[in-house]
């Protein structure tokens, strides 16, 4: 019985621990007089995402989900459309799957993009 009992308890905690979300937080400002379209940050790993838009002067947070990635070193990239371009940027660091940072506050200009990483406890 004591057998069993161990054996059911090692698998509830390893199916409530698999559970566990992991993403990467961001604070975006659209420091342009243009909209932003299509917005998208996700680590370079994953291909889809959702997307937002966001109006001139306007400020939102973001949530990057991570949980499905492959638990490997990389960096994030932000995508979006403004005035009809599509720009590309890599950014960050994230380590074994895991973001480094407990926010990164994001600002776009109309000729540059200004990260700020804040580090501390989740």
């Amino acid at each position: 019985m004591k057998k069993y009992a161990i054996g059911i308890l090692t698998l509830v905690f390893f199916f409530t621990s698999c559970s566990n979300k992991v993403v990467a937080d961001f604070e975006i400002t659209n420091n342009t007089d243009f909209v932003i379209d299509s917005l998208k940050i996700e680590p370079m790993v994953i291909t889809d995402g959702k997307y937002i838009s966001l109006k001139p002067n306007e400020k939102t947070e973001y949530r990057a989900d991570m949980t499905g990635i492959a638990k490997i070193d990389g960096s994030y990239r932000i995508t979006f459309k403004q005035n009809g371009k599509l720009n590309v940027k890599d950014f960050g660091y994230y380590t074994n799957g895991y973001p480094t940072e407990k926010l990164t506050r994001i600002e776009i200009e109309n000729d540059t993009i200004n990260f700020e990483m804040e580090f501390g406890n989740y």
